[in-house]
């Protein structure tokens, strides 16, 4: 079988002597495995928890206000997206290196996935469960998701995820103002800021996937986008290893991993989600999606801070929705955790969009987020923080003009299209 050419998506770097640079087929061919068994275990358990739940009554019922859809329609699509995902992660274990004709000394020749991974995820889906099932409170979320986001710390991921940024602050106020900072001071200012941050995005993400869970097929997809950009930005780090450090390849291959086996499981899931949506993921899969982009968020900032910047504009669109609904409710004097209708998605309805156009609107806009991810590996951090900022505020100010930040009643769509035969459905969120 001939080779691939090697698809980088960065400038190449200058080849060291003894480096190795491998190809896409080279990443790719061992673990695209994982996405086959997330892919198609996601496809064959999704109608069998749908008749689950069914059975056992665990629907989600249209009110008339808020819900959009029209009949009752069946959770526990999240469970067969997690179960996708937790076998993709299995097969990994039986897989090959992708290194494994170079010697790698410290390591087996099977990629090691941390436990805190799995036991993480399965704690917030066990949250999002009895969300859909009980209904929990908001307050009691949030600690379950830091609980979560601690022990990924404890494992050891996300601790120096701020070093760049202190080291570079630290280094011009030492140099402008002539001030003494000692490494045990830094060191500390980086693992509080690490802690935090860490904290922050795993509970950000996590009620930002929440949030965007509105309309059928609108978080499956958009996380389906989002897993593509991971999974390149994932190939391209692991194209050039660092052999010498066991611990690196390790982290290269288990990026593509998660990324592979969570683009597989939400694959798998959505044809029964998109519009008219036969299940609803419910909770437990809209938090699960939020941590898994959270976690792959922080392993890419590991690597360096751009690829930290490139992973978080590819998470923009549900991080733009979720900031302009908590500015929302702030200037409205309301409880940022109080359900409304003035998300993107419901924006988009309310201007005369059907819910598939809705939908395939935002598809674009994250694929857009997606290739400027892509674009800023290719720059300078300072440059891609500049860009960032840019379009996070100029999309602040379009969201303004728009009418989309102060609270106003929504347009009501005309009977026609109610009554039309795509049923126009979305699911609801204890926390939209």
């Amino acid at each position: 079988m001939p080779e691939l050419p090697a698809f980088n998506l960065g400038p190449p770097p200058t080849p060291l002597p003894g480096k190795v640079i491998l190809t896409v087929d080279d990443i790719l061919y061992p673990y695209i495995w994982v996405f086959y068994a997330a892919f198609l275990v996601a496809f064959m358990f999704t109608p069998v928890f749908r008749r689950v739940a069914i059975m056992w009554g665990i629907i989600d019922k249209p009110d008339g206000v808020r819900k959009m859809h029209r009949e009752a329609v069946a959770y526990l699509g999240g469970a067969a997206v997690f179960l996708g995902w937790l076998c993709g992660v299995s097969v990994s274990q039986i897989c090959q290196w992708h290194v494994g004709q170079y010697a790698v000394f410290g390591l087996s020749d099977r990629i090691t996935v941390p436990p805190v991974a799995v036991f993480g995820a399965t704690l917030v889906v066990l949250l999002g469960l009895w969300d859909d099932i009980r209904h929990i409170k908001p307050i009691m979320k949030i600690v379950v998701q830091v609980a979560a986001a601690c022990m990924l710390l404890w494992a050891g991921f996300g601790r120096t995820l701020t070093a760049p940024f202190v080291d570079a602050f630290v280094i011009r106020l030492v140099n402008y103002t002539g001030l003494e900072i000692t490494k045990d001071l830094q060191f500390w200012i980086v693992a509080v800021s690490s802690f935090a941050f860490t904290i922050a995005i795993v509970v950000f993400c996590c009620n930002a996937a929440n949030l965007m869970d509105g309309l059928d097929g609108l978080c499956s997809g958009v996380t389906a986008i989002i897993a593509i950009g991971f999974v390149l930005l994932s190939i391209h780090i692991a194209q050039f290893p660092q052999l010498a450090n066991p611990a690196s390849v390790n982290r290269d291959a288990l990026r593509v991993v998660l990324g592979l086996a969570l683009l597989g499981s939400v694959l798998g899931f959505i044809p029964f989600n998109f519009n008219p949506a036969s299940i609803f993921m419910g909770d437990a899969g809209s938090l699960f999606l939020g941590f898994s982009c959270a976690f792959m968020i922080i392993l890419l900032g590991e690597q360096e801070a751009k690829w930290l910047l490139a992973g978080l504009v590819m998470f923009a669109l549900p991080v733009l929705d979720t900031a302009l609904a908590f500015a929302r409710r702030k200037i409205a004097g309301r409880k940022l955790f109080s359900p409304d209708k003035q998300h993107l998605h419901h924006q988009l309805v309310a201007r005369g969009l059907s819910v598939k156009q809705a939908v395939l609107t935002a598809y674009a806009l994250a694929i857009f987020f997606v290739l400027l991810g892509l674009a800023v590996i290719y720059m300078r951090t300072r440059y891609a923080g500049a860009i960032y900022l840019v379009l996070f505020c100029g999309i602040i100010v379009a969201a303004y003009k728009m009418g989309m930040i102060h609270e106003k009643v929504i347009i009501k769509r005309v009977p026609p299209r109610r009554e039309s035969p795509e049923a126009e459905s979305g699911e609801s969120k204890v926390w939209d």
